[in-house]
């Protein structure tokens, strides 16, 4: 157990490294849904934390530095593809996360169930009641998880602030299929911080 939290913990510092370089312009491959695809400088946008909008879901792409930069999306993009075989490759996509809306995200585990992650700039405001009229807002990035099956048309956010009960809860009642799985959800084997490894035994246990 002890190696497999080393190997969480390696991976969450490289999707956090892979994940900051996507926000400057990047080689990568971008592949369309009829099938061409092409390479050059990608920059993805800094989206916002917020109740009223998501964001945006376009990106931004040049052929090189001197090219002209146009502005591309769910409409006509299939997937982002940075690195190549002589690399880790990253891939982004396209997800639903409603009738009408798709965020470009990550793909952490590609399978019956597939793990996608997206970041966001969320700001919180901190007031220190011994110094009157003292108040300042820091920025930082929030990492948010989604999980979408084959058969979902949608993906569904995992919590972000839950206490454990509530966090058992919605794993339990997403991974309702697999009665082996609930047994070990019942069982308390998998933490917060073990949603890759959840992921990974639905899609290695739990039959079609």
């Amino acid at each position: 157990m002890k190696y497999i939290r080393t190997l969480v913990l390696v991976f969450t510092l490289l999707y956090v490294s892979n994940l900051n370089a996507q926000f400057t312009w990047t080689p990568a491959k971008v592949i369309l849904k009829n099938g061409e695809s092409f390479r050059g400088l990608v920059k993805f946008p800094k989206n916002f934390n917020s109740i009223i909008t998501i964001g945006s879901s376009k990106f931004k792409y040049r052929k090189n530095k001197k090219s002209k930069v146009q502005k591309l999306g769910s409409d006509t993009v299939e997937e982002v593809v940075f690195g190549d075989e002589d690399f880790r490759t990253v891939h982004f996509k396209y997800v639903s996360v409603s009738k009408n809306r798709s965020i470009l995200m990550e793909e952490i585990i590609r399978g019956k169930v597939s793990l996608f992650a997206r970041t966001t700039l969320t700001t919180e405001t901190i007031v220190d009641y011994t110094l009157e009229d003292y108040e300042t807002t820091i920025y930082y990035d929030k990492i948010d998880y989604y999980l979408i099956k084959e058969t979902e048309i949608k993906a569904t956010k995992v919590p972000a602030v839950t206490t454990k009960y509530m966090y058992k809860s919605f794993i339990k009642k997403y991974f309702e299929d697999c009665d082996k799985l609930v047994g070990y959800i019942e069982d308390e084997l998998y933490s917060r911080n073990e949603l890759l490894e959840l992921v990974e035994d639905y899609n290695l246990l739990c039959d079609e």
